[in-house]
């Protein structure tokens, strides 16, 4: 298996990687083994796939447990079903031509995520998965996407999805991949995270909290909090009456950048508390 591999695909089924579906094929399996050992799965779990591509990690999933691939490309979807007609027959592997943002994690059982999403996606998945209940996610990434996603308090890189994630997950940075293992080579360097979930607060209300929190960043608490207001007064149903709080947090001068993920969990747990 390999680039050898992937090029007698591309001819039987004729297509070319799409840039749009930043499609980077990864074509070393020990790459892809790494992956599978780094999740220790079991018989029992529910692995979701995004972005299968032509099944090269699909291959060693199907071999531990039940596995929900999400794949959007129409031609790699003809190339899955054939690849693993048995599997998909079986109930080992269930193929899905949808988006996978949109995908019901309760609904299939999913209870971990093993992938090489595209890169394009990252934000709006890493949002996705977070506000899921699931107990792990193993992921390749960009390396810029990777320096938001574990950026702390204080440097411009630390976002409304930074604290999101790192308040109800470790994330932990496994090994750096060199663009020669991919075809076609992608423009960045890549890196494997294994990210543990231990969920304090993933409600879709707190995720949408931050993101609006964050458009006032450069701002003191109390300050960034009411220009939030209105914002949160409408999307949030809160109550003008809250604005008395912001005045008795022990944060309200601390500018919000500044704020660890704790810190403005508890600082949310006090605004919303009766």
């Amino acid at each position: 298996m390999g680039l050898e591999e992937l090029q007698d695909l591309m001819i039987k089924y004729h297509f070319k990687p799409d840039k749009k579906l930043s499609q980077n094929f990864c074509t070393n399996q020990a790459v892809l083994i790494y992956m599978t050992k780094i999740a220790n799965l079991k018989s029992t779990d529910v692995v979701l796939e995004i972005g299968p591509g032509t099944g090269f990690l699909t291959k060693f999933l199907v071999d531990k447990c039940k596995v929900i691939a999400v794949e959007k490309d129409e031609v790699m979807v003809e190339v899955l079903k054939d690849k693993f007609k048995s599997e998909i027959e079986k109930g080992q592997l269930i193929l899905l031509n949808e988006d996978a943002l949109l995908i019901d994690y309760t609904k299939y059982k999913i209870n971990k995520v093993v992938s090489l999403p595209p890169y394009h996606i990252s934000t709006n998945l890493l949002n996705k998965i977070t506000l899921e209940n699931i107990t792990q996610a193993v992921l390749m990434l960009d390396e810029g996407f990777i320096e938001k996603l574990t950026a702390f308090e204080g440097l411009k890189e630390y976002t409304a999805l930074t604290c999101f994630v790192n308040v109800n997950a470790k994330i932990e940075v496994v090994e750096k991949i060199a663009k020669t293992n991919f075809y076609p080579a992608p423009n960045c360097t890549s890196a494997i995270v294994n990210i543990t979930f231990k969920q304090k607060n993933n409600t879709k209300a707190y995720q949408t909290f931050l993101k609006e929190l964050f458009r006032h960043k450069n701002k003191v608490m109390r300050t960034g909090l009411r220009q939030a207001l209105p914002f949160l007064i409408t999307e949030l149903k809160w109550k003008k009456s809250i604005e008395k709080k912001f005045d008795t947090l022990k944060n309200k001068n601390e500018k919000i950048y500044s704020s660890s993920p704790e810190k403005i969990l508890k600082t949310y747990e006090e605004l919303i508390k009766k």
